[in-house]
């Protein structure tokens, strides 16, 4: 007979099967940055080369000071070198890309002033003039591009024996690297991550479009990391730059820790409490913990490139933020833009008035105008609530044909597309 007598069970709290939820205090972070298990995923690694100078070695410092409890998963080295020389090539084509970009700017003002000087019969040597202005702009922000450019990677090559990021990251991580699992392991870890893909089972089923076992690729890495906490008892603390859901928990678009599964799956495999932080966020709190001098700007910078990840990857929209957008446009009774913008974007981003006309089950002789007018508007409230930054693309758009009054259709724009459409198949799931 079961004994339900209050007390005759574990006695149970607020927190008790929901320690997911429980936000860190700084003894949190001091005990686990003291006496736990900090672990850097590949993208701490390889946005080394993305930051500035004195931002890398502010981040290394921490990373070195953390001595024993600093351990990198093998899978986080694998992916490391797999991506090593194109993120030094990305990051130094940017400065290419955008000098080139800028010398395209230059040609198209030039072209623009000139059929504006020849509509108003502008003198030429007012013309002249203006253009001489143009371009003395226009090539000194393309010669600091330049400099920029080389002064900040001059020194950084394939070659490993000259570059300064693995001069720095050898020493801090001998003996400090986890071994790969054996084969018959792997295995089966690789056919458990893409299980978890399919059956949508936190880490990695946000990587579900890369190609092989690519995607089982985080759950790699989460095992290597279970399997070490068992190992020795303790905390962790994984530092990433990865904002996906399939690690954080999410609510209204912010993250606010590990997703609960997680928590959950590492004290069932013997591990303590997980706690996880952005590099931008760890560094802080490392600086504090761990008394190191922080310098003026390293914070800021490594924030610059957190930034720039998630807008320029689809233009300063996330997951979420696209998801807040659906959800405020279907309670305002605007399903129909909704269905709009994901035809739209199956259709490679363009939707004609045919289309609308059909999707929204409108009448021939209703006109369209305004129709994007609610899109609009939630977008601007979304940035107001920081939900997106300021210069995040429009997601819908109204188009015209040549000296036409009337819409020919609507478009979601390039860098949104592939994000429409995986909340589509998401919710077909």
């Amino acid at each position: 007979m079961t004994d339900t007598t209050p007390g005759a069970d574990d006695d149970r709290g607020l927190f008790d099967d929901f320690g997911a939820f429980r936000t860190p205090t700084d003894d949190d972070f001091t005990d686990v940055l003291t006496g736990g298990l900090v672990a850097p995923d590949a993208n701490v690694l390889l946005n080394l080369y993305r930051y500035t100078e004195q931002a890398r070695t502010d981040l290394l410092q921490a990373l070195c000071t953390l001595d024993d409890r600093l351990w990198v998963p093998h899978q986080v080295l694998l992916e490391f070198w797999r991506n090593r020389e194109s993120t030094i090539g990305d990051a130094r084509s940017s400065g290419t890309k955008a000098a080139e970009d800028m010398a395209g700017h230059a040609a198209q003002a030039v072209k623009t002033l000139r059929s504006w000087a020849n509509h108003v019969a502008l003198p030429d040597g007012e013309f002249d003039r203006l253009r001489a202005q143009l371009s003395e702009v226009f090539d000194d922000v393309q010669e600091t591009i330049v400099n920029v450019g080389e002064g900040e990677w001059q020194n950084i090559t394939s070659d490993t024996s000259t570059d300064p990021v693995i001069a720095r990251l050898e020493p801090s991580l001998a003996g400090r690297a986890g071994a790969p699992l054996d084969p018959e392991d792997h295995e089966k870890a690789v056919k458990e991550g893409m299980r978890r893909v399919e059956k949508r089972i936190p880490p990695g089923y946000m990587d579900r479009n890369k190609d092989g076992d690519g995607a089982s690729g985080d759950f790699l890495l989460w095992e290597q990391i279970l399997r070490e906490a068992a190992r020795r008892k303790c905390d962790v603390l994984f530092v990433t730059a990865d904002g996906k859901e399939d690690w954080w928990r999410k609510e209204r678009g912010f993250n606010r820790g590990p997703r609960p599964e997680l928590t959950a799956e590492l004290k069932a495999r013997g591990g303590g409490r997980l706690l996880m932080l952005t590099p931008k966020r760890f560094l802080e709190v490392a600086a504090s913990v761990l008394e190191f001098s922080l310098r003026e700007g390293s914070v800021e910078d490594i924030e610059r490139v957190e930034r720039i990840e998630t807008e320029d990857k689809h233009g300063g929209w996330t997951s979420a933020a696209l998801h807040e957008l659906f959800d405020r446009l279907a309670y305002e009774g605007y399903q129909n833009r909704v269905d709009v913008i994901k035809y739209a974007a199956e259709m490679n981003g363009f939707a004609s008035a045919l289309n609308v006309y059909e999707i929204c089950d409108y009448d021939n002789d209703r006109t369209l105008r305004g129709f994007t007018r609610p899109v609009k508007r939630i977008t601007g409230q979304l940035r107001q609530l920081g939900r997106i930054p300021d210069l995040a693309v429009p997601v819908l758009e109204t188009r015209y044909e040549p000296g036409e009054m009337k819409a020919s259709g609507f478009s979601v724009d390039p860098l949104l597309v592939p994000l429409v459409n995986e909340l589509a198949d998401d919710a077909e799931d």
